[in-house]
């Protein structure tokens, strides 16, 4: 089962990192493609998630017996979503530190129709920060791009494994 849940933890990795990666490079990390760029990127996120299934298909159908139980199929669900959503907290890190390192401005500027520097701006984004400000640090987004995906991994997985379950037929 191991071998398994590192292919399609590495397969859905690969999605949904690499999806808006590739992506980004169309439609660049501007203000001007954060509306295209959730699209893109929750999309990227369910279709990533979407390998449960065929992982637990695989299993039942090629090494398992034709068996899989509810717990089986939650069990490796649940592993290739934690897989998934270490990497795209990994591939936030880097994107935060790196790659736009001003992207908490940008986007809190693009969500509430302001202009980053100016006076209003400045005033609304000192108050969210005092109220969230662990939610745009680099942890607490962190943690939220994690929790995000593991979270619709979860609940594609519970989904999954109640179609894909089979118990042992004895004669």
């Amino acid at each position: 089962m191991k071998k398994l849940i590192l292919k399609y933890g590495l397969i859905s990795s690969a999605i949904v990192v690499g999806v808006p990666v590739i992506s980004s490079l169309f439609i660049g990390f501007g203000p001007e493609s954060f509306g295209k760029g959730e699209i893109i990127g929750y999309t990227s996120m369910i279709v990533a998630m979407a390998t449960v299934y065929f992982a637990m298909r695989h299993y039942r159908d090629e090494l398992n017996n034709g068996t899989l139980s509810f717990g089986q199929g939650l069990s490796i669900g649940s592993l290739i979503s934690v897989m998934a959503g270490v990497a795209f907290a990994i591939y936030n890190v880097v994107f935060v530190t790196w790659i736009m390192p001003d992207f908490n401005e940008q986007y809190f500027a693009y969500s509430s129709g302001l202009e980053v520097g100016s006076p209003r701006f400045e005033m609304e984004y000192a108050n969210m920060m005092a109220e969230n400000g662990f939610m745009f640090s680099l942890v607490g987004g962190t943690l939220l791009m994690f929790a995000t995906v593991f979270l619709i991994g979860f609940v594609l997985s519970v989904i999954s494994a109640l179609i894909v379950q089979r118990k042992s037929v004895t004669s």
